[in-house]
């Protein structure tokens, strides 16, 4: 922090944000626990429960990092977010650092502020899911790379490729990361000779190193990672356009990011792309942190024209974009018309985190409640526990990971609820023993099929026991069957 740098209510730039992370950090860490635990988050519970080198779809980190934190604190709501919250943290601080080395501790200090409201992040940071590990391990290695490029020290640049593998392990996405870095070393003319440096290619290496767990783990299970991604990208058909997609994702963007901070990162991001082709190369900072943004953005962008993408795939491009737009906003602040709009956008954003968080207490119509999609879990599982305990069954079934991942997790002992096996593999349950491996005479299964033909040739006897429905503010959910399967 240089001399002249303002205070805020007598503290630092660095310390002011510092207390920000802390006090965001406490009331997350008190959500986890008051949060239901979704689907997803007990899925991937689940495959802590099972450690591998890898997963059908995603790569061993979020399952080693619910290990860790259940091991700590029980299989329970905060043991298994206790390090989303922490990681989250953590990701404030790597903004607040790279914001100070590029810019200044003012600019660090608002990127924190924006970052703190930004709906898409405020949901991510207490639950557990790739996402709190691919951001954390995408704006460290953009640090380290930072901090490499100016100080050439062969720590930054081996730290700045292990810190990549390491996101690449959480979420593959974060192997576009080393794509951007190459493209900012052709980009800024000052930057070009590394290519020429061993250092550049070490740190690429170690990269290469980290992935060799999913590599290994593939070519021991027919490469089926590479199907799983295939089509989740739309990739395994005919490249099809279709408008709707693509003004739903900006739609969706617009929405998780809040709308007023999100036109103004896009506007942001259009004037440097102008100015760059206008053969104004942008500050190097811009530069980097801009092509950082473009190589998750884009590529999404580009999937969106013919697949509906999810809200959260491009969240780690947003953190290194709303650095440049502090730094932007942080002279705008000094005119009063622009000040209006910036209070007004972190309002609307700092609402909407909000509501996201309470959303129970809003009239929202059931089927806009994201309270929803948590709802009625709980019950239904202690329901189909105390069945189990009165039709003397010795095994659950589930049609989906969901269900089989969410039941288990909310059954008093936890015990593992099977799914039919796909051919090829679906989830990661088709690498597990199922049903048919384990010695039975009756189970029980639930399901949202009123058919009970999915099972029949591997149970003689199936007999329905009761219907269930998952309601919620008056609205159904979801409704099950409940069948008695026999052997004999």
């Amino acid at each position: 922090m240089s001399p002249s740098s303002p205070r805020i209510l007598g503290f630092s730039p660095a310390w002011a944000a510092g207390l920000l992370i802390a006090a965001a950090t406490l009331v997350r860490f008190f959500l986890t626990s008051w949060l239901p635990l979704l689907p997803d988050e007990a899925y991937y519970w689940q495959w802590s429960r099972h450690l591998d080198a890898s997963y059908i779809s995603k790569g061993p980190g979020v399952a080693y990092t619910i290990a860790a934190g259940t091991a700590l604190f029980g299989s329970n709501n905060f043991g298994i977010r206790f390090f989303a919250v922490a990681l989250s943290a953590g990701t404030a601080w790597q903004v607040f650092l790279l914001a100070r080395r590029w810019y200044d501790d003012v600019t660090g200090l608002i990127a924190v502020l924006l970052v703190s409201v930004v709906p898409l992040y405020a949901v991510g940071a207490v639950v557990m899911t790739i996402d709190p590990l691919s951001a954390f391990f995408w704006i460290w290695a953009a640090n380290l790379f930072s901090s490499a490029i100016t100080g050439g020290r062969w720590r930054d640049w081996l730290l700045t490729g292990f810190a990549a593998g390491c996101g690449f392990l959480g979420k593959y996405l974060n192997a576009l990361e080393l794509l951007a870095f190459l493209l900012f070393l052709l980009a800024a003319p000052r930057q070009r000779a590394w290519l020429a440096r061993p250092h550049f290619w070490a740190m690429l290496g170690v990269a290469i190193f980290c992935t060799l767990p999913v590599v290994w783990w593939n070519a021991k299970h027919g490469w089926t990672t590479a199907g799983q991604l295939k089509h989740r990208g739309g990739l395994d058909g005919p490249f099809t356009f279709h408008l709707s997609t693509i003004l739903d994702f900006f739609g969706l963007q617009a929405a998780m990011v809040s709308p007023l901070l999100f036109i103004a990162l896009i506007v942001l991001a259009v004037l440097l792309i102008a100015g760059w082709l206008r053969q104004q190369t942008p500050a190097e900072g811009d530069l980097l942190l801009l092509i950082l943004f473009l190589s998750v953005f884009g590529f999404y962008g580009v999937l969106a024209l013919h697949l509906r993408d999810e809200p959260n795939w491009p969240a780690v491009s947003y953190l290194s974009l709303i650095i440049v737009l502090a730094s932007r906003w942080k002279t705008l602040l000094e005119k009063p018309g622009a000040r209006a709009f910036i209070a007004t956008a972190y309002l609307l954003a700092w609402t909407e985190s909000l509501a996201l968080y309470y959303a129970n207490v809003l009239p929202l119509p059931a089927n806009h409640d994201p309270m929803s999609r948590a709802a009625g879990w709980r019950e239904t599982a202690l329901h189909l526990g105390t069945l189990q305990r009165d039709q003397q069954a010795e095994l659950l079934i589930a049609d989906s990971y969901k269900e089989a991942s969410i039941f288990s997790f909310y059954l008093p002992d936890h015990e593992f609820i099977y799914t039919k096996h796909h051919t090829p593999p679906a989830t990661q349950y088709d690498f597990w023993p199922g049903y048919l491996d384990v010695p039975h005479a009756s189970a029980l299964w639930i399901t949202s099929d009123p058919s009970p033909n999915a099972l029949a040739a591997d149970f003689p006897s199936i007999t329905l026991v009761e219907r269930v429905r998952v309601s919620f503010r008056g609205r159904a959910l979801r409704e099950y069957a409940i069948y008695r399967c026999e052997t004999r």
